[in-house]
């Protein structure tokens, strides 16, 4: 069911009748050898998360939260017996789950490193892969065969590459006649009786923010985002031939300090729109901001906390 990267043959690792032979790296079946990240150019551009890796999930990159459990359930259970390809499958936060629902999974991203968490999460949870194939893969090209799979999430991607429209027609080509792309959206829950007062956190947050990419810009330094305009919702109803829309409600109480989700991540590049950004002048930036925000704050700033109610879980669904 995979494609030869080089004669485009559908064949079986390791060994195309081609001769080429696809290389395995720590478990993970390398089939592009195109960068984990691209920002110029007159081509494609898209940001893939290799250095990013251990910062992306912060101090949460092993828990299986309870919201992706959920949807991972959905997952199987419209995967059935067939063959899940989990696209950009990052640190696995669907992948590891739906293995332990037993489903068949394809798990792709452009970055080793975050496939390298993926199998730490699922050591760390006890959870078996061995109904996982590990693949670094490009979203623009899939290398795998036509109608082969028979649902598709791309989670937390499209947002990421600058022609969001082919990836979405590589799903539709690798997806099985009645197959189904799986897309997860957040809707905005009930306001609590008791409304969190967040307005510390927030003023931190959105400081640290404004305040670093001040001083990025004054140095010729600006974020860089990519297809943050693309409309799935009108792509996808022209391409696929229908779609359906379920609610899950969750409701529930979180508690996030900033030591655990945003300050690793930031701290580390972690944010797709500091890619750009060199390393030695983020970790000079950042430990001023931080030295400044002690004095403000409070040396246990990074304690604070973001207290919030869940949104419902709302899983649109486009069927080929």
């Amino acid at each position: 069911m995979f494609v030869c990267s080089k004669c485009r043959s559908v064949f079986s690792f390791p060994r195309c009748k081609c001769g080429y032979t696809v290389r395995q790296l720590h478990n993970v079946w390398q089939l592009t050898d195109v960068p984990d990240m691209v920002t110029s150019g007159n081509g494609d551009q898209y940001i893939g998360y290799e250095y990013i890796g251990e910062a992306y999930s912060g101090g949460r990159k092993y828990l299986i939260e309870e919201s992706d459990a959920i949807f991972a359930k959905e997952i199987s259970e419209l995967t059935g017996d067939g063959i899940f390809l989990d696209l950009a499958c990052g640190d696995g936060c669907l992948a590891v789950p739906c293995a332990a629902n037993g489903t068949r999974t394809i798990a792709g991203d452009i970055s080793n490193s975050m496939l390298k968490i993926l199998r730490e999460k699922a050591a760390h949870n006890q959870i078996s892969l061995e109904n996982v194939t590990l693949c670094r893969m490009n979203a623009l090209e899939i290398p795998l065969a036509d109608e082969s799979v028979d649902t598709v999430v791309a989670n937390s991607v499209l947002h990421l590459i600058s022609n969001p429209e082919r990836v979405v027609r590589e799903i539709y080509r690798v997806l099985k006649k009645g197959g189904a792309f799986v897309c997860r959206d957040d809707a905005p829950g009930k306001t609590p009786e008791a409304p969190f007062d967040n307005s510390l956190y927030f003023e931190i947050v959105n400081s640290l923010y404004r305040e670093y990419w001040e001083k990025l810009n004054k140095r010729g330094i600006y974020a860089k985002k990519y297809s943050w305009k693309f409309h799935r919702e009108d792509f996808c109803n022209r391409l696929f031939s229908r779609r359906t829309e379920k609610t899950i409600e969750r409701k529930q109480q979180y508690v996030r300090p900033l030591k655990e989700c945003f300050l690793p991540r930031f701290t580390s590049r972690g944010f797709s729109d500091q890619v750009d950004v060199p390393k030695e002048l983020h970790d000079e930036i950042v430990a001023e901001l931080l030295q400044t925000f002690a004095a403000k704050y409070g040396e246990n700033f990074p304690e604070i906390s973001l207290k919030g109610i869940e949104a419902d879980i709302v899983i649109t669904t486009y069927y080929k």
